[in-house]
């Protein structure tokens, strides 16, 4: 391995962890609501720091954009708000189940659906093939990992209950924000579909002689941008519901910007840097980038919800199920990476 390959591969780890604690600041928001935590952390995430990193690395943008298929714009965008509904209930799922069980989940079905969904509608045909059988070999490890985490959950919720415990912050059932979870994990898929869907703008910037590097941020910045959309409508609507839009203001919620910055620069940090550690394994990161992503991202915020206290009180059952399903969701990860890799 080259030493660009080695650096490259750090970077992707280094993603990893930056997401998989992206979350974790949203435990010790004070005076605040889930509404206003998330609005602040999405306005900085996917509006600011993607507009920012685009306009400095592909400072023709408005220009790749103006020549650009007008029917490539609406389905990068369209994309992007579905993605951002998945964004928003991310955030929601996170808070009614816990980081560890809720990213692996939402990670789980969004790389499955992520993985299907193109093949399907862009060449059914496939489906028949070997690329086919291993997309589907992985989406059945991924439901019954998923399933492992599932029952570690409900047991989780049982013996809380049982002795009397109560996790701070939570207090929605198991039931309820394993549902959100699911449409989050469905929803969140759109976002690969913006790349996949996004040859138009890619010709665009290619003909303008965008560096390689850069040509993804094209994409980036108009998903995330309708992606912030949603979250915008939905914490808007939550802040007008339950009369929270004053507790932005008052001196002691200061330290509250401070922890949506942080989950802001973890989250878009991680994406930037994967992207550039992508690039610099050369072949290696169409084979190893993506599955080491996500495994990073399971492995920190898994361990990130127990030592923040969403295991506590647990059987080693439960704790079995939830280490089970984890595994196998990670599993089918890889399973998916080497099919969306058996046609590069």
């Amino acid at each position: 391995m080259t030493s660009s390959a080695v650096t490259g591969s750090a970077m992707v780890v280094a993603a990893g962890f930056l997401q998989g604690v992206f979350a974790v600041p949203m435990k010790y928001a004070r005076h605040w609501r889930y509404e206003n935590i998330w609005l602040a952390f999405t306005f900085m995430g996917l509006l600011v720091l993607p507009w920012i990193l685009t306009f400095a690395t592909v400072p023709q943008i408005l220009s790749v954009y103006r020549i650009t298929p007008l029917g490539s714009l609406v389905a990068i965008a369209g994309f992007g708000l579905c993605w951002g509904i998945g964004s928003a209930l991310t955030g929601l799922g996170l808070n009614m189940l816990g980081i560890g069980l809720g990213v692996a989940i939402i990670l789980g079905i969004s790389s499955a659906a992520g993985s299907l969904i193109p093949l399907i509608v862009l060449a059914p045909g496939q489906i028949h093939t070997h690329q086919g059988h291993v997309f589907i070999l992985g989406t059945l490890i991924m439901l019954l990992g998923i399933a492992c985490g599932a029952r570690a959950g409900y047991l989780r919720e049982r013996g809380q209950q049982a002795t009397g415990y109560k996790e701070p912050g939570r207090n929605a059932s198991f039931v309820s924000g394993l549902l959100v979870v699911i449409a989050a994990g469905l929803l969140s898929s759109a976002l690969n579909l913006c790349y996949a869907f996004s040859s138009g703008a890619v010709i665009a910037a290619q003909s303008l002689n965008v560096p390689p590097i850069w040509t993804p941020n094209v994409v980036t910045a108009l998903a995330m941008s309708g992606g912030f959309i949603a979250n915008l409508g939905y914490c808007s609507y939550l802040l007008k519901k339950n009369a929270t839009a004053q507790l932005f203001w008052p001196k002691e919620a200061r330290l509250n910007w401070g922890y949506s910055a942080v989950m802001a620069i973890c989250w878009f940090g991680g994406q930037a840097l994967y992207g550039i550690g992508m690039s610099r394994m050369g072949h290696l990161g169409a084979i190893v980038g993506w599955p080491l992503l996500m495994g990073m991202i399971i492995v920190v915020s898994s361990l990130a919800g127990v030592l923040t206290g969403e295991w506590n009180v647990t059987t080693l059952k439960t704790r079995s199920y939830m280490v089970s399903g984890m595994a196998l969701v990670a599993t089918a990860i890889i399973i998916l990476a080497h099919g969306q890799n058996a046609t590069r």
